[in-house]
């Protein structure tokens, strides 16, 4: 399908696999608006998406703050008149086991990576609804499926954008709205190297392992992630909602 003329909202755009996604995104030929956090690394991958001829916006935005969200929508409907694409991929992943958690964390964790998807959900669905229809992408990990020690918020948080995924999948499946979610597995990414200078294995030695433990011998990258939000956002995709795609180099049937 060509993506010329569609707008596509990518949240965490500005580093790791929303940055890949934007990318991928523009080059194909969509108007991409890069929603990050921190302002600067939103406007730098929209800069390089520019400097390449091709249509990027950054928007600044806590994702977890209603205001924010209401803000980049109504934003990217007054500058493109529509959305097509939303991609829900920006999360925090603190390593910390729950009885060392204070309530503040849990709900930070829970509020960026789960609330998030809801809140651009409900503001991205009335526009798509209204424009004939639409896809949400939204970016949980295997998380959601089998997790690892100090990682009870984060796999929470996950899990939850599964089932949010399939109940929003429900509500709208006729009217021409599907809702996907993609799961992740080991990726490298800047999370990734954040995590490694958490232990204290030398990094060298981590990645070696990391890479070992993988069945296919190797973490991914953060292109072959986007490779499975473009597959899920598309319209050739037009009959599969609700679905779970895991990308994890075979990591979750690995005993």
């Amino acid at each position: 399908m060509s993506w010329i003329g569609k707008v596509v909202i990518v949240t965490g755009g500005g580093s790791g696999i929303g940055r890949a996604v934007c990318h991928r995104f523009a080059k194909e030929g969509a108007s991409v608006i890069v929603v990050n956090r921190t302002a600067s690394k939103g406007e730098a991958v929209a800069e390089e998406i520019t400097e390449a001829g091709l249509i990027a916006t950054a928007m600044q935005a806590d994702v977890s703050s209603e205001a924010d969200v209401k803000r980049v929508v109504e934003d990217t409907l007054a500058k493109y008149g529509r959305i097509d694409v939303m991609v829900n991929n920006a999360a925090v992943c603190p390593q910390i086991r729950i009885t060392e958690m204070s309530l503040q964390g849990w709900n930070e964790v829970i509020t960026n990576n789960l609330t998030s998807v809801f809140l651009f959900c409900r503001e991205v669905l009335p526009a798509m609804v209204g424009n004939g229809g639409g896809a949400i992408v939204n970016v949980s990990s295997v998380h959601a499926l089998a997790t690892l020690d100090g990682y009870s918020a984060y796999a929470a948080s996950k899990g939850g954008i599964v089932s949010l995924t399939r109940a929003i999948a429900l509500d709208f499946a006729k009217q021409n709205i599907r809702v996907n979610t993609v799961l992740p597995g080991a990726v490298h990414t800047p999370m990734l190297e954040s995590s490694i200078k958490n232990l204290d294995t030398p990094r060298e030695e981590t990645m070696k392992q990391w890479n070992e433990a993988q069945p296919m011998g190797r973490v991914g990258t953060a292109d072959e992630i986007a490779s499975v939000v473009m597959f899920a956002a598309s319209a050739d995709n037009s009959f599969m909602t609700g679905a779970v795609l895991v990308a994890d180099g075979g990591m979750t049937i690995d005993l």
